[in-house]
Formats: structure tokens, sequence, C-alpha cells
């Protein structure tokens, strides 16, 4: 299977790159999306109004491509971009829409950014379980944003920090994302690759 993953100048590319060749995918880092992978991923370090513009001005390509058939994966920032807007940086910007909601800071009285390894903790949503071997296993996240106002029925799994608790990973139809980073998160991270490799060829 080929994946494709975009450089759009924010994301942890070589990691990305790694965990999805050890999960079997042949891997091209391309700036633009287009139809001609299996797989195309929005990898996740910076802010969601550094993406916005490039979202925005592509919006009807993705739109496209995801109609075509082609299954996206968004991780941290690539999973928030997937929300209808964001707060980050004191402005409203423009996601892709394909999840309902927004981001906004996590509301904690624990320091931020959240950095570090947490549980996931299984919704039972019946649409995400082929991942449900994840369930209470630790991943590793950094990050201070999260979404709000959510679509119940698309969460695979939430997390908790101090007194908040957020969807960690969610699932709607071809696009799945993570707020964790799977290729950050050793050994699970890697049983994530491996299960969304299989869940692609169901």
């Amino acid at each position: 299977m080929k994946a494709l993953i975009i450089n759009y100048g924010v994301g942890n590319l070589f990691s990305v790159t790694n965990s999805l060749k050890k999960a079997g995918f042949s891997v091209v880092i391309a700036d633009e999306p287009t139809k001609d992978s299996e797989l195309v991923v929005l990898p996740g370090v910076g802010t969601f109004k550094a993406v916005a513009k490039y979202i925005r001005d592509r919006i009807e390509l993705f739109n496209e491509i995801l109609n075509s058939g082609t299954a996206f994966l968004g991780i941290c920032l690539g999973m928030q971009v997937m929300y209808e807007y964001g707060f980050e940086g004191g402005a409203i910007n423009q996601g892709l829409g394909w999840f309902r909601g927004y981001v906004d800071r996590m509301k904690t009285s624990a320091k931020l950014p959240h950095i570090g390894w947490d549980r996931i903790r299984y919704t039972g949503n019946a649409d995400c379980s082929e991942f449900l071997e994840l369930d209470r296993r630790y991943m590793y996240f950094i990050h201070s944003y999260v979404a709000y106002d959510y679509d119940p029925n698309t969460i695979c799994f939430t997390s908790a920090y101090g007194e908040a608790e957020f969807p960690s990973m969610v699932l709607k139809r071809g696009v799945i994302a993570t707020q964790f980073h799977p290729e950050k998160s050793s050994s699970n991270g890697m049983l994530f690759f491996k299960i969304l490799a299989r869940w692609l060829r169901r």
C-alpha cells in the first residue's frame, strides 16, 4: 500500500515515514495531496494557524480526494485541522470540517503543554472495534489544544490530563485521526500503524 505524507512545513516527516514503512507501506512525501495513494497523512507538529491557509487554499482538492475513496490519517495537529475551525493564536481559523466541532486550548489547571505518556481508553464505538487492542495502552502526547463540541459517535478513544478529558482518536468513514503521536509512541504506536494497515485492507 502507498502512503503519501503531506509536507506543509510543520510535520515530523522522518519519524512518520519510518513507522509507516515498518508497517508495510511504501511512502512518498509531497507538497500537495493526490489521489494515487491508499492513504494521505497529515502530520502534526506546529499550530492550527500555520496550516489553516494551506488547508483553505486546497479545501476543494482535499474533499475531492476524500470522495474518491482515498483514506486520510491526521496526527495531532493533523487531527485538529480536520475539525470545522480552531482558535489557536487568538483568531478563528477554518479547518477541513470533516469532523463536527472546534479546537481550543485545553481547560485544565495542569501545566500546558501536555507532554508525555498517557492512556487511551476505548469508548465502545463499534466502528472503531478494529483498534480495540489499543485500549488502555500508553501513547505519547504533546499538545495544548483539544476538540470541543464534537460528535460523540466519531470518538474511538479518550484520554485525560488533569481534570480535562478529550478525544484522543476519532474515526469517520475513511478518515482516522489521533491526538497522540503514534510515531513517538514506541511499540504501542507501532501496533497502531499495523492495525491501521489491516483496517485499510478490510
